[in-house]
């Protein structure tokens, strides 16, 4: 049997979720053939002690505590998991989960070669819509509860069914390490509360991937402990304001997944380098320049203080939320941003006097002439400019109100597969697993 690292992450309130995870990888695997590597982000529970009672009977489990007074994240944290680990097959586990019958035997026998990203299917109790690529049925919502023997039992049938593989890729997920880093780059940072996975399916596929889901390795997910925190889905008002701050910071990273892609979804469409030149000939509504800027790389206005506005409200929006969502002060977050893939949100608006065709593409539109009749129409088409773009020729053209200028039509995405600058992100010399 080749070997695996088993790379678990862990924080607060999820002490008991990621004993319970070691347990069913000792019982569900030949776990001496393996190795576990757990990063405990935030720890409110000694965590970290009781991890290091189980590392006497179990030597292959090697453990990081976060030191810092917050969180790394998960976005960061998968990838330094990854690059610590002694094998070339790494499988994430988010810590609310429980693996199933010779969970690493199935993972192995569909890793047929390193072009194969594998997922492993979820067993969820009913918290979601249901979806195709993960099965209802509910042993627990918590620890406590969780029907372990009733659990192991559907998974022998689940296996007897003898279900075909299916298309998709989500977490839990094992990879070869070298594809991770060499061809992708791990996950972009720039997403620090959600939208990384997105934003990687798309990355895969562009880099020729072959993404599996099985559902023979499966597992059981408490859901969404790892992202929201214990007890996420009860109603009172503590659990309702994190909520909002989770909607109001994942709002966020969809508008930056729109700037780099020119859209959401899972499959890439051609994306090219857009100027857009705004002039302001009257009153602006800022509702308006806040939607309009994602559809470019760069929004050109020729008044300044509006420029200067646009500026400030985007970038304040950008890190507002999800700073208050990791419970990073201003002064924290100033530290450490160096260590979190650039957006390069600083550049993105631009005061122009005079405009100019600085850009593949550059279209000029007269604020005024914009908001006069504004319909579903005209705002589908800018939200479509990437793909009308690629239907068109090189040259100008005119669509009321738009007037496009392009000049080449190079499309970005390719660029886009592998996070740039990734190991300056891993500070290899702190994160040491023991």
């Amino acid at each position: 049997m080749n070997n695996i690292t088993f790379c678990i992450a862990s924080a607060k309130n999820e002490k008991e979720y990621t004993k319970l995870l070691i347990k069913s990888l000792t019982d569900n695997t030949e776990i001496n053939n393996h190795e576990i590597l757990i990063f405990i982000d935030s720890d409110n529970q000694n965590t970290y002690e009781d991890l290091l009672e189980i590392k006497k009977d179990l030597p292959q489990l090697k453990i990081y505590r976060n030191t810092e007074p917050q969180p790394i994240g998960s976005q960061r944290n998968v990838s330094l998991l990854f690059n610590a680990a002694a094998n070339d097959i790494v499988c994430y586990l988010q810590s609310d989960m429980v693996v199933g019958k010779d969970f690493d035997k199935h993972i192995l026998k569909n890793m047929s070669d390193n072009n194969t990203v594998l997922t492993c299917s979820r067993i969820e109790p009913p918290l979601h819509p249901p979806s195709p690529e993960k099965i209802h049925q509910n042993f627990g919502v918590t620890p406590e509860e969780f029907k372990y023997d009733d659990y192991n039992k559907f998974v022998e049938k689940l296996q007897n069914e003898h279900r075909p593989n299916m298309e998709g890729h989500f977490a839990p997920f094992a990879v070869y390490k070298s594809v991770w880093f060499d061809k992708l780059g791990g996950f972009d940072t720039q997403f620090r509360c959600s939208r990384e996975d997105s934003d990687m399916i798309i990355r895969m596929r562009l880099a020729g991937l072959n993404m599996v889901q099985t559902w023979d390795a499966c597992v059981y997910h408490f859901t969404c402990v790892s992202s929201r925190g214990k007890d996420w889905y009860k109603q009172d008002k503590v659990v309702q304001q994190k909520n909002i701050l989770q909607q109001l910071a994942d709002n966020e990273e969809l508008k930056r997944f729109i700037r780099k892609w020119g859209l959401f979804g899972h499959h890439a469409k051609p994306i090219y380098d857009i100027g857009i030149y705004l002039n302001i000939d009257q009153f602006v509504d800022f509702n308006i320049l806040q939607w309009i800027e994602m559809y470019c790389k760069v929004l050109y206005v020729n008044n300044e203080n509006v420029a200067n506005e646009l500026n400030r409200r985007i970038l304040f929006n950008s890190e507002y939320y999800s700073n208050l969502r990791w419970e990073y002060s201003t002064e924290y977050w100033n530290s450490v941003k160096n260590l979190f893939n650039h957006d390069g949100l600083e550049k993105h608006i631009a005061y122009a006097g005079e405009f100019t065709d600085k850009h593949d593409v550059n279209i000029n539109i007269n604020y005024s002439e914009l908001i006069d009749n504004f319909d579903n129409k005209r705002q589908q088409f800018i939200e479509n400019i990437n793909g009308f773009i690629h239907a068109s020729t090189i040259g100008q053209k005119n669509v009321n109100p738009f007037h496009i200028n392009i000049l080449a039509k190079n499309d970005l995405s390719q660029e886009y597969i592998r996070v740039k600058n990734m190991e300056l992100l891993l500070d290899n010399n702190k994160f040491v697993f023991v």
